[in-house]
């Protein structure tokens, strides 16, 4: 490890265990003061103290020890992000206290202490996660450096404040000033430490004797309702399944329009983008999942994150995995018609395809620097991570499993913990090797492809499995993983090594070895098992065929199957069939098309599309009587396939009517319908759509209609209006928050490739005023995103990312006459 590196790390010779914090924000003049005292263990007698801090100038510095103050001088790091504290004598071992004096500007760049403005005022607030609390107040900003904050803000006369503890008392200090003080914290790191101030009013409930808050700007305190029923549902499951109580004072869900993450942990005063909090009446079913499936993941992590918190950030997926994890759970119990069960298989598909890239990385990666922990925040720590714990549920049980979750919170409860002592504990609680298990799959980079054969005799059937890691043809890697393979119809198997052998019972069936889909795995079956398969479909279960579905489409992407031999799927599974099966489905049609279609085939491929999505859901946009929720959300993404990949005439000519009535009068048509008859509409639509688009994404308060209308402007296929949304985006009227989002969604458009990824080049060389590369988590979600489609174009120079170039080998021919050349079958635009 280099040395740049090693000293991003503080020392351990000085360890914080309180904080005594008070801010002063200027709002007016976009500044804050403050001091503090920092109550430390002096381990080792030194004479110089190195601390976190970015951004300030310093008055009073002073140290503490045996019963001596005495000043200390300041040295300042830039590179490190760090402070010295020098004394003249050194310190004496033992408990000593520093006080320090500081001034910075209210950060403009959406983390730290920064400014969030509406068209009437500006608010002060953070987001310190990774490392980022050091902007906000000198600290020992490393999450193993737990410590207890009393904390006091001085705001203007008529705001209020909110932080990670109730109000303690709140007394006037002048006629224009009063100062709110909060009681004391429970123990956590100095990433999870909130500081809110403004005129936030909120809704008020509560379960199992904890207070619960949905805060916002005012006049959209009651768009939280729905927020508020999802944490009081969310909570109560929750303390059940842990069997710890919710573990801080008070729970606030806080919402403001400037946030750069979607949601943020923070313990008790968990804060989110508005879209993700608040739910006006007219919204969509995919909003309400989506800011219930927010709420829970943030509210799980006040459990994994900030009762037990990683060690270092390399270990950061016990945070997001186990929060990704957990989501759905609640949600299950709560709404149980939404089938989210059955998006966590497609969750795992997605990370299946994501791992089987040759840029993948091990769940665990080694990180020091600000720029390598941003990227840790990814695909891998989340969806990967929740996938394996998913594997390893369903091998232990799901009792045994929960029962190690809670020895776990136990023994590290306000405390930190590293992988090791996850799978240790349990290990230590099943009785089964969960640590083998666990570390082949968070140390080991990439996923398992186990090709399968079987051979029947006297009623029992034996398979044999081979294991490799899962690669495109011709780049085979031989790698094993200690993996549970739990067949349908037989016992969990744990296969250790390349070769290895499973006993099902009875003949009578068809062999899949993915029970409900849980195995974070690809299955290569033989050309009769796969067969078989495609002739009884409806013998698997719904997460079964979720699974198998998009596996098939992943050993297309990897050229191991051929693109005929997956239209062959499509045209076997049942109808009507389940939404999430339907949406990957409607979605792997689109890079289908992208990488098969061209203008002497269009037209054979526009049929192709009428047929294959024949039966899935009706074709019309009038809801039929009865329809559910998931039946809607089956038929927008019909409908939009039928659109957008079918050139359907009625079909399009239906979007245009339903978006103009959406547009005059957004209450007059359901949500879901109307996402996606715009898509449709912007996709075939002209510059008079386009202003009125742009007309309404200036002119509306409504956050969810707004993000509508935006986005909207995306999905233009002429050239001079991609170039209009291009200019608009960098133009300073799209909130930074928002702009690598619509950047990359341009990039998508494949009308519009090559003119957003130009700009995006320019405006990185240019450190224009966005100053996009500033913004690391925005820069790494936008380079994420594009490297999906210019895996070939990249260059260090511009987005620092390192991504091999695609194969562009050619594979058999569909039976519609289409010849594909390296396709992507994912979920994408066309």
């Amino acid at each position: 490890m280099s040395i740049a590196l090693s000293a991003a790390r503080l020392p351990t010779n000085v360890i914080p265990n309180h904080y005594a914090i008070t801010i002063t924000p200027n709002l007016a003049d976009e500044t804050f003061s403050g001091e503090e005292t920092i109550d430390v263990d002096v381990k080792e007698s030194v004479s110089s103290i190195t601390m976190n801090a970015v951004g300030f100038s310093y008055h009073d510095v002073s140290v503490t020890s045996g019963g001596k103050t005495v000043t200390a001088n300041v040295a300042e790091s830039a590179a490190n992000e760090t402070i010295t504290l020098t004394t003249a004598e050194p310190l004496a071992v033992g408990p000593a206290s520093i006080h320090i004096g500081f001034d910075a500007p209210l950060n403009k760049q959406l983390r730290g202490l920064y400014v969030s403005r509406t068209p009437s005022r500006k608010y002060a607030v953070t987001q310190f996660e990774a490392v980022d609390a050091r902007r906000a107040f000198p600290s020992f900003d490393e999450p193993a450096m737990k410590a207890t904050f009393d904390i006091t803000l001085i705001v203007d006369k008529g705001d209020t404040a909110i932080s990670n503890a109730p109000i303690a008392s709140d007394t006037p200090v002048s006629d224009t000033k009063h100062r709110i003080q909060f009681a004391t914290t429970a123990r956590m790191s100095t990433y999870l430490v909130a500081l809110l101030v403004g005129d936030f009013q909120c809704v008020e409930g509560g379960v199992d004797g904890i207070p619960i808050r949905v805060c916002s700007t005012p006049g959209r305190q009651q768009t939280g309702a729905f927020a508020l029923e999802a944490a009081q549902s969310i909570v109560h499951f929750y303390n059940g399944y842990f069997g710890i109580k919710y573990p801080f004072q008070k729970l606030d869900l806080i919402s403001f329009p400037d946030f750069e993450a979607g949601a943020m942990e923070n313990a008790g005063a968990i804060t989110f983008r508005e879209t993700a909090l608040l739910i006006d009446p007219g919204a969509s079913i995919g909003q309400r999942k989506g800011v219930a499936g927010v709420v829970a993941h943030e509210i799980a992590h006040q459990w994994f994150g900030d009762l037990v918190t990683m060690k270092w950030w390399d270990d950061i997926w016990l945070n997001e995995g186990f929060a990704t994890f957990m989501t759905a759970k609640p949600l299950v119990a709560w709404h149980p018609e939404w089938n989210t069960r059955l998006d966590t298989v497609a969750g795992t598909v997605g990370s299946l395809g994501l791992d089987s890239q040759r840029a993948t990385r091990p769940i665990r990666t080694p990180a020091e620097t600000r720029q390598e922990i941003d990227q840790l925040f990814d695909g891998i720590a989340y969806g990967k991570a929740a996938a394996v714990l998913r594997m390893i549920e369903q091998w232990l049980g799901e009792d045994a499993f929960r029962d190690g979750i809670r020895a776990y919170l136990t023994k590290y409860s306000w405390s930190n913990a590293a992988a090791e002592d996850f799978w240790g504990t349990m290990a230590a609680s099943s009785k089964r090797p969960v640590d083998a298990v666990m570390k082949s799959f968070v140390d080991q980079l990439g996923a398992p492809l186990i090709h399968t054969s079987d051979a029947c005799k006297n009623g029992t059937r034996d398979v044999a499995l081979q294991q490799e890691r899962l690669t495109q043809r011709g780049q085979e890697v031989a790698e094993t993983w200690s993996v549970p393979v739990c067949p349908k119809g037989g016992l969990c198997s744990l296969v250790s090594r390349a070769a290895a052998q499973v006993t099902v019972p009875g003949c009578d069936h068809t062999l899949f070895v993915n029970r409900n889909g849980n195995g974070y795995f690809v299955t290569d079956y033989s050309a009769t098992e796969r067969a078989a398969l495609l002739t009884h479909l409806s013998e698997l279960n719904a997460a079964e065929r979720i699974a198998f579905r998009g596996n098939e489409a992943l050993l297309v992407n990897l050229l191991r199957r051929d693109v005929g031999d997956y239209i062959a799927l499509l045209q076997a599974t049942p109808r009507p069939a389940e939404r999430t099966l339907v949406e990957g489905i409607t979605g792997s049609l689109y890079g289908l098309n992208r990488q098969l279609v061209n203008d002497t085939n269009r037209a054979q491929w526009q049929h192709a599309v009428r047929v294959l999505l024949r039966g899935y859901a009706p074709p019309t946009w009038t809801a039929p009587a009865g329809e559910s929720d998931e039946a809607r959300s089956s038929r927008t993404a019909v409908l939009e396939d039928l659109g957008l990949l079918g050139a359907d005439p009625q079909v399009i000519a239906g979007a245009r009517e339903l978006t103009d009535r959406f547009l005059n009068d957004p209450t007059s048509v359901d949500r879901t319908i109307a996402n996606g008859a715009l898509t449709i509409a912007a996709n075939f639509g002209d510059a008079a759509l386009f202003d009125r688009l742009m007309s309404l994404y200036q002119k509306s308060d409504n956050p969810a209609l707004k993000q509508t209308y935006l986005f909207a402007l995306t999905d233009f296929r002429d050239p001079a209006l991609i170039s209009r949304a291009i200019d608009f985006g960098f133009s300073g009227n799209v909130r930074k928050q928002d702009l690598p989002g619509f950047l990359a969604t341009l990039i998508f458009n494949p009308f519009g490739r090559t003119q957003a990824w130009t700009a995006v080049k320019n405006h990185w060389r240019q450190r224009s005023a966005h100053s996009l590369a500033r913004s690391a988590r925005s820069a790494m979600w936008l380079r994420r995103r594009t490297s999906k489609t210019f895996l070939p174009r990249i260059r260090r120079g511009a987005a620092r990312a390192t991504c091999a170039a695609r194969s562009r080998e050619s594979i058999a021919a569909s039976p519609f006459g289409l010849r594909s050349r390296r396709p992507s079958i994912g979920p994408s635009r066309p």
